[in-house]
């Protein structure tokens, strides 16, 4: 098996687009499969659309502008990992759909059903939809079933404590992964044991400013190696369901008793 693992880099760019460049080379190094911004085109629109006018200042600080989009994309894919990009208006899916190969909606956006089917428009058949689910479970049934919907369980607290995630829920309810809000390095490889096979874990840097929005639920680079390796321990760990002897059982084969 093999689990997706995403890195967020969120705000930890720092509107610095050298910085948000250290994220792809940071999120390849750790042996991420994507790593993953967030784009708004207008601050003061969302944060009126998620009824947080003090927020709409941090919005506007930690915006990726329109022409990073390609430049970010090219260079995600000369390191050889996906670039992916949430955006949160619904004008912002079409300035987004050239550049993804799969959208990734958050758990805020996630009972917007028509903002939900304006990414189902512009997937061509071919992009998958994932979809996270945090402050309650009431929609899981709502995207139970359709191959192109992946849902991840998550807590919806930035940062979530450990003792408040919860962890059963994410096979309880059929999710496919989990996006983790914790400060863990845990975490990630107990989540491929409950049956993930996607994981989204915020990234930043070594010089991440602390005042950053991302920068307490976020992992330095070190640390977020570990997180990716451990999953990889996990996925060896766990193997697979094949009914028959491992390979390292074989030379003892001979002593087993036959009825």
């Amino acid at each position: 098996m093999h689990t997706f693992v995403i890195a967020e880099a969120g705000s930890c760019h720092d509107r610095s687009p050298e910085k948000a460049k250290r994220l792809i080379e940071k999120a390849k190094e750790a042996g991420a499969d994507a790593v993953k911004f967030q784009f708004w085109s207008d601050s003061v629109r969302l944060a009126a659309r998620r009824n947080a006018p003090e927020l709409a200042r941090t919005y506007e600080d930690y915006r990726v502008p329109d022409n990073w989009l390609p430049l970010l994309k090219a260079y995600a894919q000369s390191h050889k990992i996906e670039f992916m990009c949430t955006v949160y208006l619904l004008n912002d899916v079409l300035i987004m759909n050239p550049f993804v190969e799969r959208w990734k909606i958050a758990s805020f956006e996630a009972a917007d059903t028509a903002f939900i089917h304006r990414h189902t428009l512009h997937m061509k058949g071919k992009k998958e939809i994932i979809i996270s689910l945090g402050m309650g479970q009431e929609l899981h049934k709502m995207f139970q079933g359709n191959p192109e919907i992946s849902t991840l369980y998550c807590v919806s607290s930035y940062p979530t404590e450990s003792q408040h995630l919860n962890l059963f829920r994410m096979s309880a309810f059929h999710h496919d992964g989990l996006s983790d809000h914790t400060q863990s390095t845990q975490i990630g490889m107990l989540a491929v044991a409950a049956g993930a096979r996607i994981i989204e874990k915020h990234l930043r840097l070594d010089d991440t400013k602390p005042e950053n929005p991302d920068y307490k639920h976020a992992l330095d680079p070190g640390l977020f190696k570990k997180y990716v390796s451990d999953i990889r321990w996990a996925e060896a760990v766990m193997g697979t369901i094949e009914r028959k002897p491992v390979e390292c059982e074989v030379k003892n084969m001979k002593y087993k008793v036959r009825p």
